[in-house]
């Protein structure tokens, strides 16, 4: 019994420690970009770290690959990030102005571009977990994300809840920020997504085309 105890506050102990590590590493390199060109090729290999770790892939030289998968995918994670932000700042910037006016016509335009904010949204969490899964062209890289988003709903909805209790721990013990801000829904996302791409590259009906990375 204690042996078994003593084993599970060791992996404990492991898994606490790849995820400060993992944290860290995601910080450094966010800055090592300048912030503005580092913060998508930070994330994406974050992601992709995550996704070695849900594969069973736990003792490998983390900051090795990390930093070999960040210069790799540097400039086209940028460009489909910052693609990324400039759909949603105009999307945004039209709900500013929508605001700003009166009557059924505005009504309907700010529940229509608060909809289509939300697609966005859950679109952009997903672009991650799809660009480290999946070896696409750029433009699928750009569109598959909304399509997943609009057919998968029971995804969307985990990913939401996961993300609130997340923000919540955070919020709770605010010291956990430079250690765990980035990794926690991270994982989390990466896990939803990755049973949401197995079931779709099996199914029938939603089928994604192209090979696993």
């Amino acid at each position: 019994m204690f042996t078994k105890i003593g084993d599970f506050f060791t992996e404990a102990s492991l898994w606490l420690w790849r995820i400060i590590q993992l944290n860290i590493i995601w910080l450094l390199h966010i800055l090592l970009g300048g912030v503005v060109l580092g913060l998508f090729p930070a994330t994406v290999a974050m992601f992709a770290a995550t996704r070695k770790w849900l594969k069973g892939g736990i003792d490998y030289p983390m900051l090795q690959e990390y930093r070999t998968y960040y210069k790799d995918n540097f400039w086209v994670t940028n460009a489909l990030g910052w693609i990324y932000l400039l759909i949603g700042g105009f999307l945004a910037f039209d709900l500013y102005l929508v605001t700003q006016i009166q009557g059924v016509i505005a009504l309907f335009s700010t529940i229509l571009l608060v909809f289509m904010l939300v697609i966005y949204a859950f679109s952009f969490l997903y672009f991650f977990s799809y660009y480290v899964h999946f070896q696409q062209s750029f433009k699928n890289y750009l569109l598959q994300p909304f399509i997943i988003t609009l057919i998968s709903l029971k995804q969307n909805l985990l990913i939401a809840i996961g993300m609130m209790m997340i923000g919540s721990f955070i919020q709770q013990m605010p010291g956990l920020i430079p250690f765990t801000l980035g990794v926690m829904p991270a994982y989390w996302i990466m896990k939803i997504s990755m049973n949401r791409f197995k079931e779709m590259k099996y199914g029938t009906k939603h089928e994604i085309v192209g090979g696993e990375a």
